[in-house]
């Protein structure tokens, strides 16, 4: 089950962006006013620094997203250190982005001119760790099956904040 995060769905949304408008001629008392595209975006970029502040919560080891990347040349895998801040994962210059919960893992789909990232969020022990499995997926040398083997999942800390049932975590 897709548990989103935070997706820019938002800005095609017109149902919100109605709903907005109309909260907004509300409080200025002025039936006329229309929002504008560059203000809904702003709305909606908003929502995402929302959604940073949320996740503003270190992790017990480093950040390293896992990439399947849609380049001009074709797909590729990449990857990226991040740090110990779960809210570091939102950031993108896609167009096109959603960031979600797949029961077990934080993943993100980020689509550009020239196709699709789909990006696996997991924790390494420490940075050490980070540039050793980082140095092993530019090497070619694990997948994703061999990543998640090397990490563990940033979901339990995705989840606490948004109450998410985690899986394999007992209850209390």
């Amino acid at each position: 089950m897709k548990q989103i995060i935070w997706s820019n769905d938002s800005f095609m949304d017109d149902e919100a962006r109605e709903y907005y408008q109309d909260c907004q001629r509300e409080f200025l008392e002025d039936d006329s006013y229309v929002v504008t595209d560059e203000e809904w975006e702003d709305v909606v970029n908003g929502w995402l620094s929302d959604e940073r502040l949320n996740l503003n919560k270190e992790v017990d080891g480093v950040i390293i997203a896992f990439g399947d990347l849609g380049l001009w040349r074709g797909r590729r895998q990449g990857y990226k250190i991040l740090g110990s801040n779960v809210a570091d994962i939102l950031r993108s210059s896609c167009f096109d982005v959603e960031w979600y919960g797949d029961g077990y893992n934080i993943r993100s789909r980020m689509a550009h001119h020239d196709g699709t990232n789909y990006v696996l969020y997991r924790v390494a022990k420490s940075r050490e760790d980070a540039e050793r499995i980082a140095d092993k997926i530019y090497n070619l040398e694990i997948d994703e099956k061999g990543f998640r083997k090397l990490t563990h999942s940033l979901y339990p800390y995705v989840a606490d904040v948004y109450g998410w049932k985690v899986r394999w975590r007992k209850p209390a």
